[in-house]
């Protein structure tokens, strides 16, 4: 293969779709915090806006197999999928719902995932399965049902569907399912089945392999495995077709394959402080850069007495890191293949809580900041993102696929006893991302089961009620952190970071974030002096690969 890098504006561009004569390419570009798509000739220097006239965010374009349409992903009137001209013109809707379509061969239909992702490591929600709409009528079938099910891709003489999702304890791999709906109960035929993280499949276009993108040589790049279409069984083992980007995804072909485009991504992560003075809420000064990766920075808290960080740093392994807020003093954690998130320090800086999938699945774990005395706490079909109790006696956690607990720190028995919380009702699921300082009360966004946000809430732990509050329908996820005077809040989303007072109602925008949304991670010292943040692979560009 040969490589021409079609895009390199400052930012992120992704998610390419290629005409199918491999002469144009659409993709998105976030400009102005807003998601937008852009046609461009391949070779060419003058992108055109083709949703110049939306205010909402528009994303995932797909290409029909006559090159006439364009199907999209849109926030628009609520949110769907959407089809237009090739040019932007004459905007319809065709679902009211739905991720990542792709179209049937014979462009009467298109299938959607249920589920969407932010990144394939950060997950916006748990899959609900594929289904299929006509394009004409609008009328819906099933095409899975079993609960996996994200950014299917149709097969070009129209017999399956790939996909790739979740297996229990966070494992993503990639399946086919029977285009006719005859698989509708079942995942299909497994595709892949190892630890590596697959993802973004595509095929062929004479069908005869099913491209994907891997972390499984080191880097997160170019696969294929020699397929037969029509039953979904593997005829070799996967073989690298390596690109020269660090990191290759959202894959695209043209009609007669001699072409492939794919989006990369410069995934450095700069963790950030900034002066804040709580009384005036404002700013004290510009952003300082504490510590800069060559890798992502996924999530990150500040140690209880404010001189210490723990995060992870995702790449070809997700490993726990402790340093001094200086970037001093590095060490690192964890050292494994298993992915080791979510750290949250206990009160006293004596130990650091985290979700791992080293005992198969997610479960959690404590750890020294010196890496010793590693512990595990639960025993779940999956939990994640600890959160300690002002007094260190409890920690909150959301369980994945399932409701909220509160777990007995004060217990040494394993695992440690846990009592179920209430749920926020239809039609979302809380996850409580912060314990007030007072701690009468959680804070957390309440997801749809497609992951989009329906709003943020705290929960109060003496009435046992909910109040939901900043209801802005369709953002992909917000970080909320608690001031210290258990009445406000820091809130980050993929825009920024800003105040929200819960007894006034009034909110202000403190700091524009920029970069790729991984992890939105967002922290504050213990007496609200300095907020720490990041930012994260400033860099994404279109390349399309020649087949010869």
């Amino acid at each position: 293969m040969s490589y021409l890098q079609v895009t390199d504006a400052p930012g992120v561009e992704s998610e390419p779709t290629l005409s199918p004569d491999g002469k144009s390419v659409v993709y998105m570009r976030e400009v102005d915090g807003r998601q937008a798509l852009y046609l461009l000739r391949v070779g060419g220097r003058n992108p055109v806006a083709l949703t110049a006239d939306s205010t909402s965010d528009d994303s995932e374009p797909a290409f029909s197999p006559d090159g006439e349409r364009i199907a999209f992903r849109s926030e628009r009137e609520g949110g769907g999928i959407f089809v237009m001209g090739s040019t932007g013109e004459s905007v319809k809707r065709v679902t009211s719902s739905g991720y990542n379509p792709t179209w049937s061969p014979d462009g009467r239909e298109i299938a959607v995932a249920e589920g969407s992702f932010m990144s394939p490591t950060d997950l916006a929600g748990a899959s609900r399965g594929i289904w299929a709409v006509d394009v004409a009528t609008g009328r819906r079938r099933e095409i899975s049902t079993d609960g996996r099910g994200l950014q299917p891709a149709w097969s070009p003489q129209g017999y399956r569907i790939a996909y790739w999702g979740l297996r229990a304890g966070g494992q993503r791999d990639i399946w086919t399912v029977a285009a006719d709906g005859s698989d509708v109960k079942s995942a299909g035929v497994e595709v892949t089945h190892d630890a590596a993280l697959d993802w973004s499949p595509a095929w062929s276009p004479d069908g005869k392999y099913l491209y994907f993108s891997s972390n499984r040589g080191g880097t997160m790049n170019l696969w294929r495995v020699r397929i037969d279409e029509k039953t979904g069984r593997i005829r070799a083992e996967p073989e690298p077709m390596t690109t020269p980007s660090l990191w290759s995804g959202r894959l695209s072909f043209s009609h007669d394959g001699s072409r492939l485009a794919y989006a990369s991504l410069d995934w450095r992560s700069t963790l950030f402080k900034v002066p804040f003075d709580p009384a005036a809420e404002r700013l004290l000064g510009p952003p300082q850069a504490v510590l800069k990766t060559t890798q992502p920075i996924r999530d990150h808290q500040l140690s209880p007495d404010g001189e210490w960080i723990a995060f992870v740093q995702t790449g070809g392994q997700e490993d726990l890191f402790v340093s001094r807020v200086d970037g001093k003093d590095f060490r690192r954690l964890t050292d494994d293949v298993f992915r080791d998130r979510g750290p949250s320090w206990a009160p006293d800086g004596k130990s650091i809580a985290f979700y791992s999938d080293r005992s198969g699945e997610y479960q959690l774990w404590t750890i020294r900041p010196d890496g010793s005395g590693l512990e595990q706490l639960t025993r779940f079909t999956g939990i994640n993102f600890p959160v300690w109790s002002p007094d260190g006696k409890q920690i909150a956690a959301k369980q994945i696929g399932g409701g909220w607990h509160l777990i007995d720190m004060g217990s040494r028995s394993f695992p440690r006893p846990t009592r179920q919380m209430p749920e926020a009702g239809t039609p979302g699921a809380f996850w409580p991302l912060s314990w007030s300082p007072d701690g009468a009360s959680l804070a957390g966004p309440i997801a749809r089961p497609d992951g989009t946000i329906e709003s943020i809430a705290t929960f109060s732990l003496a009435s046992s009620r909910f109040e939901r509050f900043d209801a802005r329908p369709g953002r992909v996820w917000y970080v909320p952190v608690w001031l210290a005077d258990s009445r406000r809040l820091l809130i980050r989303d993929r825009q920024g970071i800003y105040l929200q007072d819960l007894v006034t109602k009034r909110q202000r925008p403190l700091v524009s974030v920029g970069g790729y949304a991984t992890g939105l991670s967002l922290g504050v010292s213990r007496d609200n002096r300095w907020i720490t943040y990041t930012e994260t692979a400033t860099e994404g560009d279109i390349w399309v690969a020649e087949l010869k």
